[in-house]
């Protein structure tokens, strides 16, 4: 690689080519940048968001809690800004721009630049002629060209799009740009919004209220004829009743086997007790032996008497003898014959049992016919039960379509609202879409940058002066230097002796 002593050496020996190059590559940058129009680019930004500008017009949207915010903000996506981009440079808004916009006034550059691109454009034009293609309009030439001046760009990090255009004029930059803008605001308006819209969401909010109506009545009717209020509270209440049936029937169960368990052993009980007490005993003398002994005892006597007076073998004591026998004879037959009088009353210790027997078993028919109540009651509950379920079944599915039909209907209100809303929004110019920046008058040009020009100029002197005298030294078969010795024998310089002459 050769050094700056090399570059130094050559610019020297060859310095008539180096200022002849680089004064003619530095004449034509001034000529070029004193020619050149100047540039000036009018700049606007959109602001696109994702929603325009809401209100409390939708019955959903209630008070601005974290559950039901009031206005709803959702990002942007890289698509709704890309179609953004894509709107506001298309042709069809360029054509409208200048559909009554006067033509710059061109300088002399314009007219060198306007020169120079027709002659390039030269080879097109005749083989759209040879071909029949059929030339574009001016005006059709001039939105191409127009369009080719207009760029945008998304500002980082930001829903923000900024638009550029670049014009010779830097007034009529900034008045094409306008009106581009209010082109673009203008057709936003009106694809955001059909008249026809709030007429069709009207009339359908019309018939869907009446379909809401009529599911609502037969709801109605059904809760009337089933004598429902509350099912949900009814159902728990029958629940409730019936829990409390089953339990009261298995007390009842229990009572019932308890009743019937005490009169079984009463009833034992009472066969092994007796019904009646002895309460007092008596012997009673037989009243026929009553009168018999007087009439023995006076026999004693008269035989006594008689023997005072006969012998014992006499007739008549023999007599009384045979009497008396006879009448001994009748006592000792009758004085077994002594009546026993006794008096006898009820057991109270079987009176007792008896009673509880008989309440016992008065409680267990009692218990049983309560089972019987209680089971019917409960069989009642859980066919009420059964058919509150259908009930049940019933209503949700006329809750469920009244939910629907309420919700279409709700759907179909606000969305006429909306479309209502859309279209004073777009009187307003209200969109999603806003101008952040309009476009201002620029005050210096974009290009071209003097300064900057020369100074690329200059380098670009150097550049071509040092190629162009590296070219003549190579061209040329002296040797001038140490570095061209070395590349021609390969051999090193130890010394370099200057001719003075």
């Amino acid at each position: 690689m050769r050094d700056i002593d090399y570059w130094l050496d050559l610019s020297i020996r060859r310095r008539t080519l180096v200022l002849q190059v680089a004064g003619l590559v530095m004449a034509l940058a001034i000529l070029g940048t004193v020619l050149w129009p100047p540039v000036y680019e009018a700049t606007a930004e959109i602001l696109v968001q994702d929603n325009r500008a809401q209100f409390l017009v939708s019955p959903d949207i209630q008070n601005n809690v974290p559950e039901r915010p009031a206005i709803i903000t959702n990002p942007v996506s890289e698509e709704d800004l890309n179609s953004e981009r894509e709107l506001v440079t298309s042709l069809f808004l360029i054509k409208q721009a200048i559909a009554d916009l006067h033509t710059p006034n061109n300088s002399i550059g314009d007219l060198m630049l306007n020169t120079v691109a027709t002659t390039l454009s030269l080879p097109s034009i005749g083989y759209d002629a040879l071909h029949g293609v059929a030339p574009a309009s001016l005006h059709d030439e001039w939105s191409l060209k127009l369009e080719d001046h207009l760029k945008t760009e998304v500002i980082k990090r930001s829903d923000i799009i900024e638009v550029d255009f670049t014009a010779h004029d830097a007034s009529w930059s900034q008045e094409f740009l306008s009106r581009l803008l209010n082109q673009y605001l203008a057709f936003h308006a009106r694809i955001s919004h059909d008249p026809q819209a709030e007429q069709f969401f009207n009339q359908q909010s019309k018939l869907l209220e009446t379909r809401l109506h009529a599911s609502e009545e037969a709801l109605r009717q059904y809760e009337v004829q089933n004598g429902i209020t509350d099912i949900t509270e009814q159902t728990n209440s029958l629940i409730d009743r019936i829990s409390q049936l089953k339990l009261q029937r298995d007390q009842n169960g229990a009572q019932f086997s308890s009743s019937q368990e005490q009169a079984a052993f009463l009833k034992g009980l009472l066969e092994q007790t007796p019904e009646h007490i002895s309460k007092e005993t008596r012997s009673v003398q037989n009243l026929a032996l009553q009168q018999l002994k007087p009439q023995v005892m006076q026999l004693k006597t008269e035989r006594a008497d008689l023997l005072s007076r006969y012998q014992p073998t006499s007739e008549r004591i023999r007599e009384i003898d045979a009497k008396l026998a006879a009448a001994q004879r009748i006592l000792e037959a009758e004085d077994h014959l002594e009546v026993q009088e006794s008096s006898t009353d009820l057991n109270p210790v079987w009176v007792t049992i008896k009673s509880d027997l008989g309440q016992a078993m008065a409680q267990a028919a009692s218990a049983q016919a309560s089972q019987v109540t209680l089971n019917n009651e409960i069989a009642q509950g859980d066919q009420q039960l059964a058919a509150m379920a259908n009930a049940g079944i019933e209503m949700d599915r006329l809750q469920r379509r009244v939910d629907t039909d309420k919700e279409a209907y709700t759907a179909y209100v606000r969305k006429a609202e909306e479309a209502r809303a859309a279209q004073g929004l777009n009187a307003n110019k209200i969109l999603n879409v806003s101008i952040a920046q309009e476009p201002l008058l620029p005050m210096k040009p974009k290009f071209p940058i003097v300064w900057l020009n020369l100074i690329v100029g200059a380098v670009l002197a150097v550049t071509a002066g040092l190629s162009a005298a590296y070219w003549e030294d190579r061209r040329d078969p002296r040797v001038y230097s140490p570095f061209t010795i070395a590349e021609v024998t390969g051999l090193s310089t130890v010394a370099v002796v200057q001719d003075e002459g």
